[in-house]
């Protein structure tokens, strides 16, 4: 509990650094949010020491995965576009695998393999969807420019033989 309010108090979520307008942030607010981000992911290994044995690995690895994801998404709104947007998906991807590589570490025999296989599914489910994503975004881009670019040229009349 004491760990949600810190996180409240922090403003924990990329989604506190969209930029008004929906476009790239500026190269200050940038710093400033990456600066933000370090400070949160330094509170959250800190919260993690009072956990023992299992329990403070998966904590900290969960706090170096959030780093990762944030990181990677304020990159993406500081260079918006279908790339930067299928490498903040990857790093949640690999965020959530490890964590649950990690937890899967707490099991025994067919548990265990079970559970690894189970996390390498989701993960690969993740990046793929991601890849899709991106082409799809990609493929709306360039719609969006051909009909832009119809509208913008001037309708010739029909031509007489």
């Amino acid at each position: 509990m004491h760990l949600a309010a810190l996180a409240l108090l922090l403003g924990v979520g990329a989604g506190g650094f969209v930029h008004a307008d929906g476009g790239a942030i500026s190269k200050d607010t940038f710093k400033a949010a990456e600066q933000r981000i370090e400070a949160q992911a330094k509170a959250k290994r800190q919260a993690c020491a009072r956990l023992k044995g299992h329990a403070q690995e998966v904590c900290a690895l969960q706090a170096k995965g959030w780093e990762k994801v944030a990181k990677a998404h304020l990159q993406a709104q500081h260079e918006p576009g279908p790339e930067a947007e299928k490498e903040a998906k990857f790093a949640r991807a690999d965020a959530d695998y490890d964590v649950a590589k990690l937890r899967c570490k707490a099991l025994k025999d067919r548990a265990q393999d079970a559970c690894v296989k189970r996390a390498k599914h989701d993960r690969e489910a993740a990046i793929r969807l991601a890849k899709v994503e991106k082409v799809e975004e990609v493929q709306e881009r360039k719609r969006e420019a051909k009909a832009e670019e119809s509208r913008q040229k001037p309708a010739s009349a029909p031509r007489k033989s």
